[in-house]
């Protein structure tokens, strides 16, 4: 059943007019017919069963019938701090995170990072980088839209980093004990920029609390660290 996100309360046997973007997706892009089956969710857990009862030029209108109350969340909320990356591979590092449960992103910046944005230029990559987001919780299950923040310098943004485990994954560093990761009730997952992380920054990362770990003896690119990352993580959470 295809999935829609809407951020607005829906209540069982009521109809409600959806936004302009999960209605110009079901209506112009896969061109769904009234009496069709959905779901939708608006980011507050669980999901609503619903049909579509009517299509007009602007709006879709949908009938919903019954709640499924799973969260599907990951075992611990975790923040994904990752510097940005170019192009796609940006994309790509979002999308998968967020299939892999991240609770939250805060995008970065260091020394060796090599995209800068102000402005319009920044507001705009934003709002795609959350559309990136929220495409990906309707396609994986994800009830819960995790939310993408403004770039921070990575200084100011370790100085306010809040979690019972403060991860920073650094090729070469020992592996995380399994002692450590099953403690924390919360996580904060920080991966580096292509170039990788500065002597600097790790010093000021580990004043800040950080625990410097690898997962093997392998550089990962930046886009692929923070998934293969959560990915192991959840591997050891859960088996």
């Amino acid at each position: 059943m295809r999935r829609f996100f809407d951020p607005q309360p829906f209540s069982q046997g009521q109809q409600t007019v959806l936004g302009e973007d999960a209605s110009h997706h079901i209506a112009r892009v896969l061109r769904m017919q009234v009496g069709e089956h959905l779901q939708v969710f608006n980011g507050q857990g669980g999901a609503w069963d619903a049909e579509i009862t009517a299509i007009s030029k602007k709006a879709v209108t949908v009938l919903a019938r019954g709640f499924d109350a799973e969260d599907r969340a990951a075992p611990r909320p975790v923040t994904v701090a990752l510097p940005m990356i170019k192009g796609e591979r940006m994309d790509y590092a979002l999308q998968k995170a967020t299939e892999l449960g991240a609770h939250c992103f805060q995008l970065l910046t260091t020394e060796r990072t090599d995209v800068r944005l102000d402005g319009d230029r920044q507001e705009k990559k934003l709002r795609h980088w959350q559309q990136v987001v929220v495409s990906a919780c309707e396609q994986c299950g994800m009830n819960r839209v995790p939310r993408v923040h403004a770039p921070l310098p990575l200084d100011a943004w370790l100085a306010q980093a809040d979690a019972a485990l403060k991860l920073m994954a650094h090729p070469g560093e020992a592996p995380l004990a399994n002692e450590t990761l099953h403690a924390a009730d919360s996580l904060v997952l920080l991966t580096g920029p292509e170039g990788g992380f500065s002597d600097t920054e790790l010093h000021h990362a580990a004043r800040y609390g950080f625990v410097s770990f690898a997962l093997g003896n392998r550089v990962l690119r930046a886009e692929t660290a923070p998934v293969a990352l959560l990915a192991a993580l959840w591997a050891r959470l859960e088996g």
